[in-house]
């Protein structure tokens, strides 16, 4: 039992004679296992070394631990040695994933190009979703990226798969791109806007992430970037969740246009520094409303104060 505690077998069975008499001397106790008087003593020092027994006086007799509580001790420092041992594996582990990445960067970057590659690439990436794709939407549209192209999404909604998608504003500019929006809300999309969306990225679970390079000309076949797990997938998904904190919660049953400008409309008045009472009078709502709407603007910002509100606003470019 105590050789996993780094004792030897003969270390155990002495231990285990002190059990069955712990009257025993130590000549007494060598005699039992079969030992010489100097292996005993040995043996016994290694025990007492380990918390099991303590030496009340040389050469017997010896105070016993119960041995559920030192054991136990011994037990719990095995499981902490182990703790580390996991650490460790887990820090070379890493280290082993660099190193591969650093010598075949082919391992977790691709790069697809041509509309009907990305295209077939990405029906098949959202046919292989377990939980959610996330994306971001924004000005320039290649010529491929067609508003009619939802089929997939609409089949992986369906079946219970979660959408997030973080609009540009730019959208406001897009007829058929603002429509496509608005089908999408209404098939249970979760949808964000914000000013300024700094990438087209799409993500698909933990899996791999879709970067599309694509410079101002509508024309422009695009070329898109296939990033596999791996320390830039972790960068992307972090920097996705940052844009995503940063935008306006859309209602399926709310324009865009209407979502922004409300909030926008509310914001300029407290950053005048109007009164809720004069807030009310201006909207020609109750102030009553008025309060649940900068609530609802202090939870959107994750603020707590009309100045906080300002310049959260003002880093969103709401203002």
């Amino acid at each position: 039992m105590l050789e996993r505690f780094g004792l030897t077998e003969r270390q155990d069975q002495l231990y285990t004679a002190l059990i069955h008499e712990p009257q025993l001397t130590l000549d007494e106790l060598a005699t039992r296992v079969g030992s010489t008087r100097a292996h005993a003593q040995r043996d016994l020092q290694r025990i007492i070394e380990a918390g099991l027994v303590t030496a009340v006086q040389d050469g017997g007799p010896f105070s016993i631990a119960d041995p559920e509580a030192a054991i136990g001790v011994l037990v719990r420092r095995e499981q902490e040695s182990l703790a580390r041992v996991r650490v460790e594996a887990a820090q070379l582990a890493q280290t082993l994933r660099t190193a591969r990445q650093v010598r075949n960067l082919s391992s977790f970057v691709e790069v697809i190009t041509g509309a009907d590659a990305i295209e077939e690439h990405w029906r098949q990436a959202q046919r292989d979703a377990r939980h959610r794709v996330r994306m971001t939407d924004r000005p320039p549209y290649y010529s491929g990226n067609k508003p009619e192209n939802l089929s997939t999404q609409d089949q992986r909604m369906a079946e219970g798969i979660d959408y997030q998608v973080l609009y540009d504003q730019a959208i406001l500019e897009y007829p058929e791109h603002l429509q496509r929006a608005f089908r999408s809300i209404e098939g249970g999309e979760d949808a964000r806007v914000m000013a300024n969306v700094p990438i087209k990225l799409a993500m698909v679970d933990a899996s791999e992430a879709l970067v599309v390079l694509l410079n101002s000309s509508d024309n422009q076949e695009p070329a898109v970037i296939i990033v596999h797990p791996s320390a830039l997938l972790d960068s992307l998904s972090a920097f996705f969740d940052l844009l995503w904190e940063r935008g306006l919660a859309l209602r399926r049953d709310q324009p865009l246009e209407d979502a922004v400008s409300r909030h926008r409309e509310l914001l300029s008045m407290l950053a005048a520094g109007l009164k809720d009472e004069a807030i009310a009078i201006e909207l020609d709502v109750a102030v009553r409303t008025v309060r649940r709407r900068i609530g609802e603007l202090y939870e959107l910002l994750g603020v707590k104060t009309r100045f906080q509100a300002g310049a959260a606003a003002m880093k969103r470019g709401w203002l």
